[in-house]
């Protein structure tokens, strides 16, 4: 510290009468420099202006890297995604307190989800049924035209492709609605928990 001190009064000395503030800014060995300007290697360093009485006027912090400004937009959008989620989850309680006053309200809700997708099933199923035995009858007919040595009707052809996509596009809707429905008791028994959560808290 002695010898930075005695460094900076031979500065102070040393530089004209005439000279407005002083540069100090420190060097990659950790040298204090006092000057007048400061070096081109280092104007992106931190560095302090002193007046000639040796008062700080001005502070400059050292420029960030490009990795530096990196890192702090991300973090910086970081916290905005956040806040967006905190937001929602804000809104999505309120709207659940809003919505039940109790465990068995979210329940009954369910099942009545529920009861909506398995109805929609029942009906997908029977008339799977529906489509077999009419498929069953234009195969009988089919059968019986080939074995008399004829030809299958085009129309009864196109019947029996009609019936087979129909059926599969059923099957389909019944596994879409099993997964809607083993998505539905997920989501209530979240809000339920949530539910749990938010109400013990009062």
């Amino acid at each position: 510290m002695r010898k930075i001190s005695a460094l900076f009064l031979l500065c102070l000395v040393s530089l004209p009468v005439s000279a407005g503030t002083i540069k100090k800014w420190v060097d990659e060995q950790g040298v204090t420099h006092y000057g007048d300007t400061i070096p081109p290697q280092y104007v992106n360093q931190s560095s302090t202006e002193l007046s000639s009485k040796g008062v700080v006027v001005k502070k400059t912090e050292r420029a960030q890297t490009a990795e530096e400004r990196r890192a702090i937009e991300e973090e910086k959008v970081r916290q905005q995604e956040t806040q967006v989620k905190e937001q929602e989850q804000q809104r999505r309680d309120k709207a659940l307190l809003n919505t039940y006053t109790s465990e068995k309200e979210i329940d009954l809700s369910r099942d009545r989800n529920l009861q909506q997708a398995e109805v929609q099933t029942q009906s997908a199923e029977l008339r799977i049924k529906q489509v077999n035995e009419r498929l069953a009858k234009y195969r009988r007919q089919a059968d019986g035209m080939t074995k008399a040595g004829k030809p299958v009707a085009a129309d009864l052809k196109q019947d029996i492709d009609n019936g087979e996509r129909e059926i599969l596009h059923l099957q389909e809707s019944i596994q879409q609605k099993k997964k809607d429905m083993e998505a539905i008791r997920a989501r209530f028994e979240a809000d339920k928990q949530r539910f749990r959560e938010l109400t013990s808290r009062k």
